[in-house]
């Protein structure tokens, strides 16, 4: 029986000592990689914080974490590798695989992180080490060579086609988006088109400026008039409106308040500060207070204003350690309420 031919494969010593012959050249390629693909992740982020949409976060949010862990892992590149003509091998000259991969991933936290000391433990161990490894390379035993040393392996023409048009699927993903950002709305300057958010009864209207998205699964759960929010940063504003013929007519926006405030605090509440203000012209009362929910710490400020037929509570939710930032932004877009009755 004739024997198939099989694809020969590349010795462990062989791999070892193409990357023991590398110099510095190596280590620029993959620096310049490495920031082609943190420029397309910081694309791909831009883009889910402004179109600030949850199906939009989950995908690119998943995608972000298989980047190198799946394309990499079964490819041996990532659009940066493959623009600078280098990949990612183990000692045979293959693609990572999975495992492998998954450590690589991991470790790249530490060592390839532009935000803990900008990628320099990467840097460092390249050069320092005599098979130009970083962290993850050695801990899974796999190296990046440059793809004109692996003339074992040419890549055909079918992969080649899915390799380039999956990296310029990326890139389109990662840039087009911002660019329609950045031709509509100026982004990322800083002023932002402002959006009117209109009560589910049509009779209020508040003006955001901040990019907060309509929370309809809040407003069914609560039956709440209006209810916005930004996922990814945590902050939430929901408004309740009450008639005041169906709750008692002859109630105080002060004993409202009141009511609401010994229903809310409790002995692990802690009061941050109370206000008296105007919204519009409407006389309301503020609450701000830490508390605690599924054992998070967050901050809220309860806000309650009254109209000539209505009572308003408007709920602002986020984190505690981001009151002193996303507190004047809540209290800006609270004091754009107003009725729209008539007006339409």
């Amino acid at each position: 029986m004739e024997r198939i031919p099989v694809h020969p494969e590349l010795p462990p010593v062989r791999i070892e000592k193409i990357v023991a012959g590398y110099g510095a050249s190596i280590l620029i390629r993959r620096w310049a990689a490495t920031i082609i693909d943190w420029l397309i992740i910081a694309g791909l982020i831009g883009t889910m914080i402004y179109y600030n949409r949850l199906i939009i976060t989950l995908v690119i949010s998943g995608f972000i974490l298989v980047y190198h862990l799946l394309i990499e892992g079964f490819t041996g590149y990532t659009v940066g590798k493959l623009i600078l003509r280098i990949q990612t091998v183990r000692e045979d000259g293959q693609p990572p695989g999975f495992a492998k991969s998954l450590l690589r991933t991991v470790i790249r936290i530490v060592d390839t992180n532009p935000l803990l000391f900008g990628a320099l433990p990467a840097g460092i161990c390249v050069l320092a080490t005599q098979k130009k490894q970083r962290l993850g390379d050695m801990a899974a035993g796999t190296y990046v060579v440059k793809v004109s040393d692996l003339d074992f392996k040419t890549m055909g023409r079918r992969e080649m086609a899915i390799s380039v048009i999956l990296s310029a699927l990326i890139v389109l993903i990662a840039a087009v988006p911002n660019v329609i950002a950045w031709k509509i709305t100026g982004y990322p300057a800083a002023e932002l088109k402002s959006v009117v958010h209109i009560s589910q009864d049509g009779k209020f209207q508040i003006t955001d400026h901040h990019r907060f998205s309509t929370d309809k699964a809040t407003m069914k759960e609560t039956d709440a008039n209006i209810a916005v929010r930004q996922l990814l940063f945590g902050k939430y504003l929901t408004i309740f409106t009450y008639s005041k013929d169906e709750i008692d007519g002859n109630i105080s926006l002060e004993d409202f308040h009141l009511s609401l405030k010994d229903l809310l605090l409790n002995s692990s509440t802690t009061i941050i500060e109370e206000n008296k203000l105007h919204i519009n012209g409407y006389p309301a009362l503020e609450l701000a207070y830490w508390g605690t929910q599924n054992g998070e710490e967050y901050a809220y400020i309860i806000t309650t204003t009254e109209t000539s037929d209505h009572l308003h509570q408007f709920y602002a939710l986020m984190s505690k350690k981001d009151y002193e930032k996303y507190g004047p932004e809540f209290r800006e877009i609270i004091a754009t309420f107003k009725e729209i009755d008539g007006e339409k």
